[in-house]
C-alpha cells in the first residue's frame, strides 16, 4: 500500500469539514477526488500534506504514519501538491522557484531534479533566468508543477 487514509475526520473550529474519509492508493494507481465545492477535496489533500491536522483517523505512506509529521517531513518523503491558481513566487526567477521545491534535498539531488524537470518541461529551461511573474499563465502553471516535481514525488 502506497498511501492509506483511514476514517479521517477534520474540523475547522466547530465546523466538520471531513467525517470518516477512507481510501487507499496502490503504487502506480491514479485516484481522483471528485465532489462539489465544499465537499472536502482540498481539506483532504491539505491534511495528507500536513497543512491541516486531523481530529481523528490515520494517514500512512509506505507504512509510515503521517498524521503527526510536519509538512517539510512529508515533502521529504515525496508527497507534494500543486495548488490551484498558479501560485509561484513572482519576484523570483524560474530557477529560484524550482529550487524552492527541492529545499529538503541536498545540492546533488537538487541538480538531478532540476535536470529531470527541464527534460520534462523544456520551456522552463528556456525561461530559467526570467522572473516568474513575467511568465504567461500556462507557463506559471507549468512552473508550479515543476516546483512540485523537484521534491521527487
Amino acid at each position: 500500500m502506497l498511501l492509506s487514509v483511514e476514517n479521517l475526520s477534520v474540523s475547522y473550529g466547530g465546523i466538520r469539514a471531513l467525517k470518516g474519509i477512507s481510501f487507499n492508493v496502490e503504487e502506480g494507481e491514479i485516484v481522483t477526488l471528485i465532489g462539489a465545492n465544499g465537499a472536502g477535496k482540498i481539506t483532504t489533500l491539505k491534511t495528507i500534506c500536513g497543512l491541516v491536522r486531523p481530529q481523528s483517523g490515520a494517514i500512512t505512506y509506505q507504512g509510515t504514519p503521517l498524521e503527526k509529521a510536519s509538512p517539510h517531513q512529508i515533502v521529504a518523503k515525496g508527497i507534494s501538491q500543486v495548488p490551484e491558481g498558479r501560485r509561484v513566487f513572482t519576484r523570483l526567477t524560474v530557477i529560484e522557484n524550482l529550487e524552492m521545491g527541492a529545499y529538503t534535498r541536498n545540492k546533488n539531488e537538487q541538480r538531478q531534479s532540476l535536470e529531470q524537470v527541464f527534460a520534462r518541461l523544456p520551456r522552463l529551461q528556456e525561461r530559467k533566468n526570467q522572473l516568474a511573474g513575467t511568465l504567461s499563465g500556462g507557463e506559471q502553471q507549468m512552473l508550479a508543477m515543476g516546483r512540485a516535481l523537484m521534491s521527487r514525488p
